[in-house]
C-alpha cells in the first residue's frame, strides 16, 4: 500500500513494524520515534507515522469555531519557526494553521480535539495521580508540571497521565464546552483557545495558551480557575462581613499588597470599604526571600506595624521571622540583596543591622531625610553611603542595566566623558550619547544634572505631543544605562531624546 503526501515528493510505502530495534526512525510530521504501523520512504530516510499521514489536510476543531484549521508542513513564518497556541513549544514539523494566526502542533491538534469530544473514555476508567503522594521527588517534579487545559500546577489536584506525555487534571477532562456566568450574562461563554488573546475579566491576566471560556463576539475572557471562584467568601482579614466577588469601582487598595486593581474584580465588602485581589485571598503560608535567610511566615492579624525592611508603616497582613523578631510587608520580601546602583561606583546591598557597618551620617543619598537605623536600608560596604529601601527601590526602576565587557584602560582617566556621540534618528528627532566616569563625588554631581535634564526632555517632550498638530514629531522617554566595569568604576550611559520643533 502506497501514500502520496503532500509533504515528500516520492510515495510513502506502508510499513507494519520497525524490523529492527536498532532501525530507529521519528516521525517528520510530529518529531516522536516512529514505533507502531507508518509509512515512509527509504531512500530518503523519510517517515510518518500512521496518525500523522492520514490526519486530515482541514479540520474544523471544536476548540475554534470561527474557522477550519489548514494542515501545514511547516508553520508559515518567514525566519521564524513560531509556538503551538496550546502547549507554548516551538513548531518546526506539521501544524495546523489558522488564518487568525493560531497553530498547533498536530498532536497537541489530535489531544486537545480528544478534551473537546470527551474521547477519553470514562474518566474513572483511567489510572489517577494523587499529586501529595511523593515517590522519587515526583512531588516536586510536580510543581514545575502544569496541566494542558488550565496551565495551573499539576500539584493542585489529582491529575491524569495520559499518552505522548500529556498530562490533564481530572477535573479539566470533563470541563463543559457552555457555561453562563454572572461576569458575561449576555451570552454563553464557550470553552475555546485564546487566539485573540484577550485578558481574564476577573483576574486581568493573559493566558496566551491552553483553552479559557471565552464570548469571541463581545471579547470576553475567563481563565478556567476564575470560573471555578466562589462569588462569596468569608476571609480571617475581615471577619464582620463575607466578601464579594464585585467589580472594584471606587479604587480600593487590596489589604494584603495594598495595590489597586482598577480592572478586573475583587472580593469587597462595600459597606467597610475592604477589598482583596483574587489573588491574595489565599497568599503563600511562607515566603523565601533573598534578603533573610530565614523563611517569613504569614501574620493574619491586621495590625499597624512599621516594616523592619524599608522602615515605612503598614496596618495589613505582614510576614514574620519569629526567631529573629522581624516583620515586613510582603512585597517587601522580594526586594533584591544586591543592587548596582547608578548613584555609586560600588553595588550596595540590604541589612537589616546598620550599626555593624559603621555609618557615620544617617542622611539618605537620595532623599534630605535621615535613615532610621532601627530599620532596613541599603548600604555600601566600602563607603559611609546610605540610602532608604524605597529611595534605593524608586530610584533603581528609573535605570535599564547592561553588562559590558570593558576594562579600566578603555577609559581615559584625565577626563569625566570618555565617548560622545550623536546619532540623527530622523528629520526632527536627534540623540545624544554621553559616556562618563569618574569617583563618586562627580557621580554625584553629574546624575544630579541628568536626571534635571532627562525630566525636562520628559516634560518638553509631552508638552510638544500635547501643543503640536496631528503632525507633530511622536516623542520619546530618555533611557540611561549605566554599564558594569570593575569593583572601583561605574560607566554610566546617557541617551536623551530630543524633539526639535519643526517650526
Amino acid at each position: 500500500m502506497e501514500l502520496q503526501h503532500l509533504s515528500h515528493e516520492h510515495p510513502l510505502v506502508f510499513i507494519e513494524e520497525r524490523s529492527h530495534e536498532s532501525d530507529k526512525a521519528y516521525c517528520s510530521g510530529c518529531g516522536e520515534l516512529v514505533s507502531g504501523p507508518s509509512f515512509g520512504c527509504v531512500e530518503c530516510g523519510f517517515y510518518l507515522d500512521k496518525k500523522c499521514a492520514e490526519a486530515l489536510s482541514e479540520i474544523n476543531h471544536p476548540f475554534h469555531c470561527n474557522h477550519s484549521l489548514k494542515l501545514l508542513v511547516s508553520p508559515p513564518y518567514l525566519g521564524s519557526q513560531g509556538f503551538c497556541d496550546f502547549c507554548d513549544k516551538r513548531c518546526d514539523k506539521f501544524v495546523y494553521h489558522c488564518s487568525c494566526d493560531l497553530d498547533l502542533h498536530i498532536k497537541c491538534a489530535f489531544f486537545s480535539n480528544n478534551i473537546a469530544e470527551k474521547r477519553f473514555g470514562k474518566v474513572e476508567d483511567i489510572p489517577h495521580k494523587d499529586p501529595l503522594i511523593s515517590i522519587e521527588n515526583r512531588f516536586e517534579k510536580l510543581k514545575e508540571s502544569e496541566c494542558f487545559a488550565c496551565w495551573k500546577p499539576l500539584s493542585n489536584s489529582a491529575y491524569l497521565s495520559l499518552d505522548s506525555g500529556f498530562r490533564l487534571h481530572k477535573k479539566c477532562a470533563d470541563l463543559p464546552t457552555e457555561i453562563n456566568h454572572f461576569c458575561h450574562s449576555q451570552q454563553p461563554l464557550i470553552l475555546q483557545f485564546n487566539s485573540k488573546p484577550l485578558p481574564c475579566q476577573i483576574f486581568q491576566r493573559t493566558q496566551h495558551r491552553g483553552i479559557v471560556y471565552c464570548c469571541s463576539p463581545c471579547e470576553i475572557a475567563l481563565h478556567i480557575a476564575c470560573v471555578e471562584l466562589p462569588t462569596k467568601i468569608n476571609h480571617l482579614c475581615h471577619r464582620k462581613h463575607p466578601l464579594i466577588l464585585q467589580s472594584n469601582p471606587k479604587s480600593l487598595p487590596c489589604q494584603i499588597c495594598q495595590e489597586t486593581q482598577d480592572k478586573g474584580l475583587v472580593y469587597c465588602c462595600s459597606t467597610c470599604k475592604f477589598s482583596l485581589h483574587v489573588s491574595c485571598v489565599s497568599p503563600p503560608p511562607t515566603i523565601k526571600g533573598e534578603i533573610h535567610e530565614q523563611p517569613l511566615t504569614l501574620f493574619w492579624r491586621q495590625v499597624s506595624f512599621i516594616c523592619d525592611a524599608c522602615g515605612t508603616t503598614g496596618d495589613y497582613v505582614s510576614y514574620i521571622c519569629s526567631t529573629c523578631s522581624l516583620i515586613v510587608h510582603e512585597k517587601c520580601i522580594s526586594l533584591p540583596p544586591i543592587i548596582k546602583f547608578p548613584r555609586h561606583r560600588h553595588q550596595i546591598s540590604h541589612t537589616f543591622i546598620l550599626g555593624q557597618r559603621g555609618i557615620k551620617t544617617w542622611k539618605c543619598r537620595i532623599c534630605p531625610e535621615e535613615v532610621n537605623p532601627q530599620h532596613g536600608s541599603y548600604c555600601c560596604s566600602d563607603c559611609d553611603y546610605i540610602v532608604h529601601a524605597n529611595c534605593a527601590k524608586e530610584d533603581y526602576s528609573w535605570y535599564i542595566f547592561d553588562e559590558l565587557e570593558k576594562t579600566d584602560e578603555q577609559l581615559d582617566d584625565n577626563s569625566i566623558f570618555v565617548v560622545i556621540k550623536e546619532t540623527n534618528l530622523g528629520e526632527n528627532i536627534n540623540t545624544s550619547t554621553v559616556t562618563f566616569v569618574k569617583n563618586q563625588e562627580i557621580q554625584t554631581i553629574v546624575f544630579t544634572i541628568v536626571q534635571f535634564v532627562t525630566t525636562q526632555l520628559i516634560l518638553n517632550a509631552l508638552w510638544e505631543k500635547t501643543h503640536l498638530s496631528s503632525s507633530g514629531v511622536p516623542t520619546q522617554k530618555g533611557i540611561i544605562r549605566t554599564h558594569s566595569l570593575s569593583p572601583k568604576r561605574s560607566m554610566i550611559t546617557l541617551n536623551a531624546i530630543n524633539v526639535i520643533n519643526p517650526a
